[in-house]
């Protein structure tokens, strides 16, 4: 008896079961796509440091962290006054040789002139020998002393011309156009450039982002090089 309600209960499920639906499509060539996940960095491509050639206090510190600069841009002052005061002691220096060398010049001329003078007077023996030798030595010693002055100025001329340029590099300036993504240095801080070129930010140009993953060994055989396709990013970190 019970065998035969057990049949009947599961026969009356199976009649009143639900019938089945379907869906059916039709199947088309198309493209397959596969994603390869991966963590990793997203960085510049271009990244520049940008140093203080000169030593001194920076006095002035225009930019911070995120700002967007333009090439050439002003970002900072280092103290000039050491590079001024070095530029008004060789310009200085040069006047001082140039009134020498108008004075050695004066000399020159009149050695010159006694020289001719005393040539004239050895023919009558008006002057001796000796006489003529002592002017002879005398216009060398000032022709020798206007070389000297010369070489002088030319020396100081130099110092004078690097004592400029170090006072334009008291100046940082953008070497390119970017964001700044870093400050070495702050503000009142003493840099020193006796043996290398401090740090005092980092520019980088985001225009062009380099991602930097590591991928598992399964994941390589997808990857081709020359792939122009987009990565998708998920959980990147950024520097």
């Amino acid at each position: 008896m019970v065998i035969v309600i057990a049949g009947l209960i599961t026969l009356w499920r199976i009649l009143n079961a639900p019938v089945p639906t379907y869906q059916t499509l039709i199947v088309r060539p198309g493209d397959l796509q596969q994603s390869v996940l991966a963590t990793g960095k997203l960085d510049a491509l271009r990244k520049v440091d940008v140093g203080a050639q000169v030593s001194g206090q920076l006095k002035t510190l225009s930019v911070a962290i995120g700002d967007k600069v333009k090439k050439d841009q002003l970002l900072g002052v280092i103290d000039p006054e050491q590079a001024e005061n070095q530029i008004k002691e060789v310009e200085a220096t040069l006047m001082e040789l140039r009134a020498q060398r108008q004075q050695a010049e004066a000399e020159l001329k009149l050695a010159r002139v006694t020289y001719s003078r005393q040539q004239r007077l050895v023919q009558t023996q008006a002057v001796s020998q000796q006489d003529l030798d002592n002017a002879a030595t005398e216009m060398a010693v000032k022709q020798a002393q206007i070389g000297t002055i010369d070489a002088q100025i030319k020396r100081n001329q130099a110092s004078l011309d690097t004592a400029k340029t170090n006072l334009d590099y008291t100046r940082i300036v953008a070497p390119m156009a970017g964001e700044v993504t870093q400050i070495t240095t702050l503000q009142g801080q003493t840099v020193i450039a006796a043996q290398q070129a401090p740090n005092i930010l980092t520019l980088a140009d985001m225009s062009t982002m380099l991602v930097k993953a590591q991928v598992s060994e399964a994941d390589v055989i997808h990857l081709k090089p020359g792939q122009n396709k987009k990565p998708g990013l998920r959980c990147l970190a950024i520097h």
